[in-house]
């Protein structure tokens, strides 16, 4: 009996894992942060490439696994960096899954109730201000390393430190910022609290060899062009710049609005909290009330030390994302509560918990849930009543054990609702084809240190997707400016490139007066090509020109929108 719940536990979390994967909240590649990660990947597994690429060649990830794993995969199992990077993204998403699955079945809750309080984490979240997810749509570090910590505490409340250990070790391989807080609450609990020095010995060594190893891997990397100033101050001209350019580090620039709600969630899981206390063990509640609370210090910590000390580390560190545990724990444990209210046939306290749950995937912002403003606010306003309501009465009524998995189908309706009727925008949805059509011909037909300028795109995302298809670098673009965190060097170089070529209008006369930078190909969308000049390459959206082509023009560049 035990190996079939396992096993059908085992199938509904992995389920879910592929419905949000594939539907909502969904995946992209080379959407946000991995048009960053692959030219640094791509130029560590042949050093050759994107030699002129000033974003390639200052990797960022020296002292992260992420590198070694997604190379080893690469070679051991043959794949490509795409399938490579997304196979490590739906394993630490199950974890992620698995982690809140434990953690919620320590705390109390039925197996098939822990699978829901996991379904609707999995759902995810965008917290606006540190601008960070809950379920990364991207295979990127920070992602792989908070499902991990999930899971982490997962292992922890079914006391498997062993276990926990690993995990949260490597998690801490993948990205120490993330792994940060949970490992802090450790020794914090290791200095105060005998029991949990008792039972987390195997935690302290597994963290040492995580140490141990990150920096044995560190000294292994290639030179770089410049290193990280990690313990330095930030200049005047770099606090500009990142004002300009990464805003979510700074924030007084958004918490004055974002921060009522994730106090308000807070205190929500708090409440939860006191709720189930009974069924929280003395060493667990360092996490369940540290997590959140670390979460909700970072934001005045993170003020402290970089609005006012300026402290190069902290924009790295970015530690104000640690919101994500308040926001994480704070709705598992409103689950746990909800179903806890349910059974004992409480149907409107039950509710009550479950709105707490379903906004967060609504709009983190859950205040915003309450102005019923226009018709759309009002449709979203009855779904997040109906979800809440309709997850109460399943748990309520499902008294039958065979009845219990009818409350599933809630998260499964919301997986099409969210996007549907509610208008929950996870990600732009962008038709990569003539992008990728265009770096099959530059890939094919141009030399390997070509290097390409997309001027009139502005904050586009085509340019990065081109680099990392293509493998031929970019003059700038608006996505690599997210590198002014790391090096003060590159910050002013990208500004200055960004400004003299993509800020502004675009026009004939501002590309005449590039074309003595040391680029060789401009491509230019549609609607602005060369009048009398011919393009290299064209299809449905850009035309490309031979720089020489433009520079041995015999009169004054001018665009077709200009006749």
């Amino acid at each position: 009996m035990r190996f079939l719940r396992g096993f059908l536990v085992s199938l509904a979390l992995v389920f879910f894992t592929w419905l949000g994967f594939r539907w909502f909240p969904g995946h992209t590649y080379l959407q946000s942060d991995t048009q960053i990660y692959l030219p640094m990947l791509e130029r560590l597994d042949q050093p050759g490439y994107l030699a002129r690429d000033f974003i390639a060649t200052r990797p960022h990830i020296s002292f992260t696994v992420y590198d070694e794993v997604t190379l080893a995969l690469r070679k051991a199992a043959h794949l490509d960096f795409e399938h490579a990077l997304v196979l490590q993204q739906l394993v630490f998403r199950f974890a992620a899954m698995l982690g809140v699955y434990l953690l919620a079945t320590a705390l109390g809750s039925p197996p098939v109730y822990a699978v829901l309080i996991s379904a609707f984490l999995n759902l995810g979240a965008s917290l606006l201000g540190p601008a960070v997810l809950i379920v990364e749509y991207e295979p990127i570090p920070r992602g792989y390393a908070f499902g991990l910590i999930l899971l982490a505490l997962g292992l922890l409340a079914q006391r498997q430190a062993l276990l926990s250990g690993l995990a949260a070790g490597l998690a801490f391989l993948y990205q120490p910022p993330t792994a940060a807080p949970f490992w802090g609450l450790v020794f914090l609990g290791f200095a105060f609290d005998r029991e949990a020095r008792h039972r987390w010995k195997p935690l302290l060594l597994t963290f040492c060899i995580a140490c141990l190893l990150l920096a044995n891997l560190a000294q292994l990397q290639p030179e770089v062009v410049e290193t990280q100033n990690l313990f330095g101050r930030l200049s005047d001209r770099l606090v500009q710049l990142q004002h300009f350019r990464t805003r979510y580090s700074w924030v007084s620039l958004w918490a004055p609005r974002d921060i009522w709600s994730y106090l308000g969630i807070w205190i929500c899981g708090l409440w939860a909290t006191a709720r189930v206390a009974p069924f929280i063990r003395l060493e667990l509640r360092w996490f369940v009330i540290g997590l959140p609370l670390v979460g909700i210090l970072t934001v005045p910590l993170s003020y402290l030390l970089l609005e006012q000390w300026h402290l190069a580390i902290i924009p790295q560190f970015q530690p104000a994302r640690a919101l994500l545990y308040t926001v994480t724990i704070s709705s598992s444990l409103c689950g746990v509560a909800g179903v806890r209210a349910a059974l004992r046939k409480r149907l409107a306290e039950a509710a009550a918990w479950f709105l707490v749950v379903i906004a967060i995937p609504l709009n983190v912002r859950v205040f915003d849930l309450l102005h019923l403003e226009d018709r759309l606010s009002v449709q979203v306003f009855g779904i997040w009543i109906g979800f809440a309501v309709a997850t109460a009465l399943l748990v309520r009524f499902a008294t039958r054990l065979w009845l219990r998995p009818l409350a599933l189908a809630v998260p499964v309706l919301a997986v099409y609702a969210l996007p549907g009727p509610a208008h929950v925008q996870t990600f732009p949805k962008i038709d990569k084809a003539p992008v990728t059509e265009l770096a099959r011909w530059a890939k094919k037909n141009t030399w390997g240190s070509a290097m390409f300028l997309f001027p009139d795109v502005g904050h586009d995302l085509y340019p990065g997707i081109f680099r990392a298809l293509s493998e031929r670098a970019l003059y700038v673009d608006w996505k690599s400016g997210g590198q002014v965190n790391y090096f003060e060097s590159l910050a002013d170089e990208w500004y200055s490139r960004f400004e003299q070529t993509m800020d502004g209008k675009f026009t004939a006369a501002r590309l005449q007066d590039m074309l003595s930078l040391p680029v060789d190909y401009y491509v230019l969308e549609r609607p602005h090509e060369i009048v009398g000049i011919k393009p290299v390459f064209e299809n449905s959206e850009f035309v490309v020109y031979d720089a020489q082509d433009l520079r041995n023009s015999s009169t004054s560049l001018r665009l077709g929108t200009e006749d």
